[in-house]
C-alpha cells in the first residue's frame, strides 16, 4: 500500500496530488492518505465519493487518515 502524505499542504494542492495518483492507478490499488488539515480531509472524502473510490478506513484523530481502494 502506497502512502500519500500531504501534511502541511493547503488545498487544492493535496487534491491534485491524490487525484493524479488515483488516475494513474490500476483497479484494486490501495493508498493510505495522510493530512493534518481537517478541511482538506473532508475535501478528500468528497473526492473519493465523486470518483467511486472505496474508503476502507478513516481516522479523524489528527493526523487525518484515509485508506482507500480504487
Amino acid at each position: 500500500m502506497e502512502v500519500i502524505d500531504v501534511s502541511g499542504q493547503q488545498c487544492p494542492d493535496p487534491l491534485k496530488t491524490v487525484a493524479s495518483a488515483l488516475a494513474n492507478a490500476p483497479a484494486g490499488a490501495r493508498y493510505r492518505i495522510v493530512t493534518d488539515d481537517y478541511m482538506c480531509y473532508m475535501m478528500l472524502r468528497r473526492l473519493m465519493a465523486l470518483n467511486d473510490v472505496k474508503i476502507l478506513e478513516a481516522e479523524e484523530g489528527g493526523p487525518y487518515v484515509l485508506v482507500v481502494e480504487k
